[in-house]
């Protein structure tokens, strides 16, 4: 009848509905796996995973911290915090491929970071909690690297220093560059590079800072990047490192500042590392050493108060004078078994102004800074770290003369600061 349901009707109809979807519905695909790879880059192994449907292997990886923070200095201000915390997650892209010239290599470092004041201060930087720092990335190919990078320059760099604020004397700079490195036999390599200066201007300040119209900082912007060289050797003892740059120093001048008056500086650097399996495994020991003039910023001198920086040079009424300085930085790493480690680092850095008229109105001939630290660290599972650090920074100003018209407030300034820091690598 009309309007009536057949059992018989509909028992076909639904019968013939598996053999449909079948038709329709596109067959299972088999189990696809991601391939993993292996690739030797001198003595590093670099295991990762290709790419899908590319001959690129990558690898993901990355850190989080959490830091603790206690720092004060002589007269700290009321208004600084004593106590602050940074917490940061980083990410590390690493993707190589092997081609006809060697290993393209391409890697990216991101650190995001919450932070509720900078080291001596009384904040974040521009009040901003939330932070993200570029640490790396950049690009290596058949000798050359090009972008955002560690100088060329560096050797020691705060290796065995932990933390995002903490560091001991000793050049420690990322920069833009674009470099090339010619590699040797039997570990020896050389590499030219020419550096973006941004990060290695320490300004030009007025010979008399009360003379009308002088300005705080006289420094012009850059004109050419900085040029760096350097010779190094890796082989199964350790490493060391011989290396140098040129830098222009550019200043508004005294009495017109419609024009620039320009000069070059210069660093050179010596460093050496020594592996010391015989007091345990992984133990290193750093030595290094530095003299500059006209480029302080390559000395990596402390300055937690900010009244011991040294600029690059002084422009007064018969010009540019550069200020010159030395230093030399010590670091120890032991590994006491595999759960527990320590580490001892410092330096010492002088630098002098070189001009009579300066060292009157300043009442110093210069200054010295001096700076110990250390940490121990325990690791109960593999790739993490909990530690405590300290380390003391002195600074104080050469044959001070405090009635002098431009004197710092002190003769000399001690300061303190504690790290309590937990990491974890993946």
């Amino acid at each position: 009848m009309p309007g009536s349901w057949s059992p018989g009707w509909g028992g076909s109809l639904f019968m013939g509905l598996p053999a449909l979807a079948a038709d329709v519905l596109p067959a299972k695909a088999g189990p696809s796996y991601v391939r993993t790879c292996t690739m030797k880059t001198g003595e590093e192994e670099f295991k990762g995973y290709y790419i899908p449907g590319t001959d690129t292997c990558l690898r993901i990886g990355g850190y989080a911290w959490a830091e603790g923070y206690f720092n004060t200095f002589s007269n700290y201000p009321n208004d600084f915090d004593k106590t602050y915390t940074i917490a940061t997650g980083a990410v590390i892209v690493d993707a190589r491929t092997n081609t006809e010239y060697g290993v393209l290599r391409s890697y990216f470092e991101s650190r995001f970071k919450w932070r509720t004041s900078e080291p001596w201060s009384d904040g974040p930087e521009n009040g901003r909690a939330n932070q993200i720092e570029i640490k790396g990335a950049y690009i290596q190919f058949a000798g050359f690297t090009a972008g955002y990078v560690q100088s060329f320059f560096d050797f020691y760099a705060n290796a065995d220093v932990l933390g995002t604020d903490p560091a001991t004397i000793g050049s420690d700079t990322t920069t833009t560059l674009l470099a090339y490195t010619f590699e040797f036999a039997d570990g020896f390599s050389t590499t030219l590079s020419l550096e973006d200066a941004a990060n290695r201007m320490s300004g030009v300040a007025p010979v008399d800072p009360g003379f009308p119209g002088a300005l705080d900082d006289a420094q012009t912007g850059q004109r050419v990047p900085d040029m760096v060289a350097n010779l190094k050797y890796e082989g199964e003892w350790g490493a060391f490192q011989l290396s140098g740059a040129l830098h222009q120093v550019g200043a508004l001048d005294f009495f017109f500042q419609q024009q620039r008056t320009d000069t070059w500086g210069y660093a050179v650097q010596a460093g050496v590392m020594f592996k010391l399996p015989m007091l345990g495994e992984g133990d290193t020991l750093y030595l290094q050493t530095a003299y500059a003039n006209g480029a302080t910023a390559y000395l990596g001198l402390q300055d937690p108060s900010g009244d011991y920086s040294a600029p690059d040079a002084f422009i007064g009424p018969f010009g540019l004078s550069k200020v010159s300085g030395w230093n030399v930085t010590a670091s120890y790493l032991h590994n006491w078994n595999e759960k527990w480690s320590s580490a001892i680092f410092g330096g010492y850095g002088s630098y002098k102004y070189d001009d009579a008229l300066t060292e009157i109105i300043y009442g110093a001939s210069g200054g010295k800074n001096a700076s110990v630290g250390g940490y121990l660290s325990w690791a109960p599972v593999e790739k993490l770290q909990i530690a405590l650090q300290y380390d003391y920074t002195y600074n104080s100003a050469s044959n001070y003369i405090f009635f002098a018209p431009a004197a710092v407030a002190r003769s000399s300034v001690d300061a303190s600061r504690v790290l309590l820091f937990v990491g974890r690598d993946f």
